[in-house]
């Protein structure tokens, strides 16, 4: 008796992963044989035979065939229970119809495969170029400040006291700690922004955070500045001081090399501090603050003041899936904002 595995192949499995021109194709069989990948690239003709059923002539045996078609050899040698074929130079959205014949030992063999049909996709467009956008900050920016005779107390506080128009008529923002009169001092300054309007399908990818530094001291390459996710209410409240402690993990440092416009750039943290379609939360915080180092280095920067329009503002520079953006704080009562480009940082995403 004919050793039916000896003369038929069965197609157990087909894998494929895309080429930059076309696929690799992986067949698994349940014996070992040695394929050949039969393919065309117009579609297979359909026909029908005549049959007898019972004396009876009919003409319901359908059968398909390749008119024109080129057989591919398997890329392993000889007879494997795997077969791999590479098929390049496919052009994009052409589709191709294939099966598989076969041989074992060298012997051509009766078994073939359902037919398959391939279609080698486009590529994905290019993104469309960036967008730039401006978000003006939220009333609410303020500096809250700890203050006691020990450094734990101040900096372990439960409770701070709201700084008003410091420097008025402006609201100037501290960040960082001092030693005066016997006191300690400690400043953690929250920033809001309202990217509510930013799509939720942004995807940031790299940010500045801008404040507009007029005093600077003790702050140094050893002892920056840094960002921190804020947790602060709107508006802000006396104990958001305290609430704002364990939150450690620095989004950004700067040590403030010079006055004016001094960027803070967000690292992988910092970028998840920016909430599309909510409102983006920030904290500046000194390192001795955030580290709990019981020493001294701040910046003051200007805010709004209370008796004109708010001028600071959010530079978003963005595509349907990046997007690049800007935070800024601006001394308000400058009425020529918009000839001062330079002055707007940028956020990517």
């Amino acid at each position: 008796m004919e050793d039916f595995k000896k003369t038929h192949f069965a197609l157990m499995d087909l894998t494929y992963t895309y080429l930059d021109d076309g696929f690799t194709i992986v067949a698994t069989t349940d014996v070992p044989c040695h394929l050949f990948l039969r393919m065309s690239k117009k579609p297979p003709w359909k026909h029908v035979l005549p049959a007898y059923r019972r004396g009876l002539r009919l003409t319901g045996d359908i059968r398909f065939c390749f008119t024109v078609f080129e057989d591919n050899d398997q890329e392993e040698a000889g007879d494997t229970l795997q077969h791999t074929f590479i098929k390049g130079g496919w052009p994009f959205c052409e589709h191709r119809w294939f099966y598989f014949v076969g041989e074992i030992d060298g012997q051509t063999v009766v078994s073939e495969t359902c037919i398959f049909e391939f279609h080698f996709p486009a590529p994905p467009p290019d993104p469309p170029p960036p967008m730039l956008r401006v978000f003006f900050a939220l009333a609410n920016n303020r500096t809250v400040e700890g203050s006691s005779v020990r450094w734990s107390s101040a900096h372990n506080a439960a409770s701070g006291t709201i700084l008003t128009n410091y420097d008025a008529p402006f609201f100037s923002l501290w960040a960082g700690s001092y030693l005066s009169g016997g006191l300690h001092y400690i400043y953690r300054s929250f920033l809001s922004f309202d990217t509510s309007t930013m799509p939720l399908t942004a995807k940031l990818v790299s940010a500045e955070l801008s404040p507009h530094v007029y005093i600077k001291a003790g702050v140094s390459l050893l002892e920056p500045i840094h960002v921190t996710r804020g947790v602060q209410h709107d508006p802000v409240i006396p104990t958001d001081f305290g609430a704002q402690l364990p939150f450690t993990t620095s989004g950004g440092e700067s040590h403030v090399p010079a006055l004016g416009y001094q960027p803070i750039t967000l690292n992988s943290y910092g970028l998840a501090f920016i909430e599309p379609g909510a409102i983006s939360k920030f904290c500046l915080r000194g390192y001795v603050d955030l580290f709990d180092r019981n020493t001294t280095g701040g910046i003051r920067f200007l805010d709004h003041p209370t008796s004109t329009v708010r001028d600071k503002g959010l530079t978003l520079d963005h595509t349907l899936s990046c997007f690049e953006t800007g935070l800024n704080s601006f001394p308000v009562g400058v009425s020529n904002l918009t000839s001062r480009p330079i002055a707007l940082p940028s956020i990517s995403w």
